[in-house]
């Protein structure tokens, strides 16, 4: 733990004549521990405020100066007492009003926080405004999604019936490898595999559905053979945009010979409690 931190705000300015400036970055030193910290911004405010910013410079400069804080840690160290922090950013991390960046003066605080990395996120909060900010983010209903939705419709029934379920197998074909996550018997072997369309543009969910018709068709003679079916959980996309290219997808795959169920998301609960209902009664 320091008792004392120096940092120094890395500034943006567009033009001497305007007098304006923006923070995009914050070089932390730590002395106790022999500790610095460059935490960056980005330029996307300094492109909303200036459209002829040029941020693939600005991301070239900031990749320097967390390369230069990497490497010259130790080097700071050996300076004389003479050389403060502000001189030695100045000599060896960016020289003063490179591409419009400048280092403001160094300011030494307190630390008051109870921990160093506490700190570097308070003083980053505070000094780069939107840094530490989260974009809203949609969950995708992808094949991870698919399996934990529906394990728990089954531990609602009973947890110690997924017991009963194989898990990972894989299917070797003529031409291809094939995993199913789950599987069970029941008269016949039924393979369950989550298929996610929760994609984001159409030619994704294109390339997707011809994989599967491939596969599905590499495995007729496999299920000819051992009697098994092969049982999709689906996903829909949440962009209703590509509905129409959804439902092109089922249809595609549903040409398919191989003997196949394709359960769609509003399904789901219903296949649950039939594969319950299978694995309980044996």
């Amino acid at each position: 733990m320091s008792n004392y931190f120096t940092y120094s705000v890395l500034q943006y300015k567009h033009s001497l004549i305007l007098g304006e400036s923006i923070n995009v970055g914050i070089l932390f030193h730590f002395p106790e521990v022999n500790r610095f910290e460059f935490v960056k911004g980005d330029g996307y405010r300094a492109k909303a405020i200036y459209p002829d910013f040029n941020n693939s410079l600005f991301n070239g400069y900031i990749k320097n100066i967390t390369e230069k804080v990497k490497n010259h840690v130790d080097l700071f160290n050996l300076q004389s007492e003479k050389v403060n922090f502000s001189e030695y950013i100045h000599n060896f991390i960016l020289a003063e009003d490179a591409a419009g960046l400048v280092f403001r003066d160094s300011v030494q605080v307190k630390n008051v926080f109870t921990s160093i990395n506490a700190a570097i996120t308070e003083y980053s909060k505070l000094l780069l405004p939107g840094v530490n900010t989260e974009k809203p983010s949609v969950q995708r209903h992808n094949e991870s999604f698919i399996l934990t939705t529906f394990r728990g419709y089954l531990q609602e029934r009973d947890k110690s019936v997924e017991k009963k379920l194989e898990k990972n197998q894989f299917i070797g074909t003529k031409n291809f490898k094939i995993k199913f996550e789950l599987s069970y018997h029941n008269k016949i072997k039924h393979f369950i595999k989550p298929l996610s369309f929760d994609l984001t543009d159409e030619l994704s969910i294109q390339n997707k559905a011809a994989i599967t018709y491939c596969h599905l068709n590499d495995l007729i003679d496999y299920a000819k053979a051992t009697k098994a079916s092969f049982d999709f959980l689906i996903a829909k996309p949440q962009n209703n945009d590509l509905n129409s290219d959804y439902e092109n997808a089922l249809d595609y795959i549903s040409n398919t010979k191989a003997p196949n169920k394709l359960i769609t998301q509003d399904k789901w609960e219903e296949y649950t409690q039939k594969t319950f209902d299978f694995l309980t009664a044996n």
